[in-house]
């Protein structure tokens, strides 16, 4: 990418984003410290360059960072963008798993043969309520050579709800790849805030339907935006350790 390429990227998403905030061009160049000409010197593409304290400025006004003005797109700058939209409890709970991860890097020249392992602390029935969750570590090096970086995390089992398929103290190894016909996965409900594991049938509608035979089967219809935004794909299944 250019940098003429990249400036006319930030120039428009800029000007979107007045809009978007139901601004004028005059009070948007206000609040960036720029007279009106120079405003739209920027967004008409009469140049190029852009101050750093425009930039910090359209932070204050925006809350979005410099990335965010163009089509860039890169897993750890998204990463950064979902973190931004959270509380500040939740960020501040995510800041304790990061120093926790770090400690644990700080101490294992092998970290990357381990994987965090959530283990609920809630009911795990169908229709799993995730209370609560302690982590542990666990050395995968045998299945890290085999998946290498699918393996997102872990899922302790801690009832025989799902035996046989699966029994307690069983750890399932969770990819955050897309489901795909067949494949087992993690879902949660945003309505109820439960979690389900199940197998998943690209029908139509798809089928999410109990591994064991024990509980409900679910239908959701691909077309109908209301019914897929009802469900978050937590993740595949794929390897279990007994």
């Amino acid at each position: 990418m250019t940098r003429f390429e990249l400036s006319r990227q930030f120039a428009e998403h800029m000007e979107m984003e007045r809009m978007n905030l139901g601004l004028t061009q005059q009070q948007m160049a206000g609040r960036l410290d720029l007279s009106l000409s120079a405003y739209k010197r920027i967004i008409n593409g009469t140049t190029d360059k852009i101050d750093l304290y425009v930039i910090y400025k359209l932070y204050l006004v925006t809350g979005k960072l410099a990335y965010e003005f163009t089509d860039i797109s890169d897993p750890y700058l998204n990463l950064k963008k979902k973190i931004m939209g959270l509380s500040p409890i939740q960020i501040t709970y995510i800041e304790t798993l990061i120093d926790f991860e770090n400690s644990f890097v700080a101490k294992h020249d092998d970290y990357e043969d381990y994987v965090t392992v959530y283990v609920p602390t809630g009911n795990m029935e169908d229709g799993m309520v995730y209370d609560s969750s302690n982590i542990e570590k666990r050395n995968i090096a045998v299945y890290r050579k085999r998946y290498g970086s699918q393996i997102s995390c872990g899922i302790r089992i801690t009832s025989n709800h799902l035996h046989p398929v699966y029994n307690k103290d069983d750890i399932l190894l969770i990819s955050r790849k897309s489901i795909r016909d067949g494949d087992t996965g993690i879902f949660l409900n945003r309505d109820t805030g439960c979690a389900y594991v199940r197998k998943f049938y690209q029908t139509s509608p798809c089928r999410l339907e109990p591994v064991n035979g024990y509980g409900e089967t679910f239908y959701v219809d691909s077309t109908k935006k209301e019914e897929m935004d009802r469900w978050i794909k937590f993740g595949c299944v794929i390897a279990k350790i007994r």
